[in-house]
């Protein structure tokens, strides 16, 4: 029962933040716009896509608190231990840290850091496929962004 209320809890802080994050998505990217390729000579708004996210996140977490009524089985979080909380907290102190590297760092350098210390620390160790993955995916993002969408990410002192 206790993990029950827990998870309504949560499901119910994470449908609140969707609605915020609906609300006050305009303010974050005003003054951007990008065109789609190929899809249209309009642009889009620039809060379309945080706000579509906000939209996904708040669907799945009305989903969770509708169907937390027709469970009948134990939850997993019920079942989670100290270290896997740690796990969690650790994991988020890494996203926040990464968000504030992009501002000083910028997205590819910071980017690369984060795929390396991240799969590392996950238990893969491949060094190679990490190194190639780092590498790749920021300088294919933000090819994407600057020449597809015609978006700037942040550069920062590093690139």
């Amino acid at each position: 029962m206790q993990s029950r209320l827990g998870e309504g809890v949560f499901a119910a802080i994470v449908l609140a933040a969707g609605a915020t994050l609906y609300l006050i998505a305009p303010e974050f990217v005003r003054d951007w716009a990008f065109n789609i390729p190929g899809t249209t000579d309009v642009a889009l708004e620039p809060a379309f896509f945080p706000r579509l996210a906000a939209i996904i996140m708040a669907a799945a977490a009305l989903a969770v608190l509708l169907t937390l009524p027709l469970r009948r089985e134990v939850l997993p979080l019920s079942e989670l231990k100290f270290p896997n909380y740690l796990n969690v907290g650790l994991g988020i102190i890494g996203i926040l840290a990464y968000l504030m590297a992009i501002g000083l760092l910028g997205f590819v350098t910071s980017s690369a850091l984060f795929i390396i210390v991240a799969t590392w620390l996950s238990g893969y160790r491949r060094p190679m496929v990490i190194l190639a993955t780092a590498i790749l995916v920021p300088f294919t993002l933000r090819l994407v962004f600057r020449f597809g969408l015609h978006v700037g990410l942040p550069t920062g002192a590093l690139y």
